[in-house]
């Protein structure tokens, strides 16, 4: 049973009542930061489906599915370290469940700080530039401001 990051919505339940109930069932997760009706959790496909199936909490969470493949999301497993490192370091991290409607800029990786090695496109938002990254199409983050010194291209 191989584990993977799948994207799972909530619907009508918030992150919180669900949290404890996944942590006393084992499973390794992850809520973002103000984001209600999204969690990350970390399993096999089965025993997630066998956690939905059996859920004596009646807690009910849903996949999350590709509009392309029509297959649950499946997060890599560098997209989503990066995605909980930028949370985790960033005092206010820009996290949003739309895709941003902004032009994509250069792709950059960055030099060096608390985010050093993280890549992702620069954008600009809330009148100063930030450096955007997607999780698995679902989710995305935006760091606070970089100086352009601490970036670099990457072609």
């Amino acid at each position: 049973m191989d584990k993977q990051w799948y994207a799972m919505n909530l619907r009508y339940l918030r992150a919180e009542k669900l949290a404890p109930v996944l942590k006393s069932s084992g499973f390794e997760f992850f809520v973002p930061p103000k984001v209600t009706n999204i969690v990350f959790i970390h399993s096999s496909r089965e025993l997630i489906d066998d956690f939905r199936t059996f859920n004596v909490y009646g807690l009910r969470t849903f996949y999350m599915y590709s509009r392309t493949t029509l297959n649950p999301i499946i997060v890599r497993p560098a997209e989503m370290e990066m995605f909980i490192h930028i949370c985790s370091v960033c005092d206010l991290p820009i996290v949003m469940t739309e895709r941003p409607k902004v032009k994509l800029g250069d792709r950059v990786r960055v030099k060096e700080g608390p985010l050093a090695g993280l890549e992702g496109n620069v954008v600009r938002m809330r009148k100063s530039k930030r450096v955007l990254i997607g999780v698995g199409d679902v989710i995305w983050a935006a760091t606070a401001y970089i100086p352009p010194e601490q970036l670099e291209i990457i072609e």
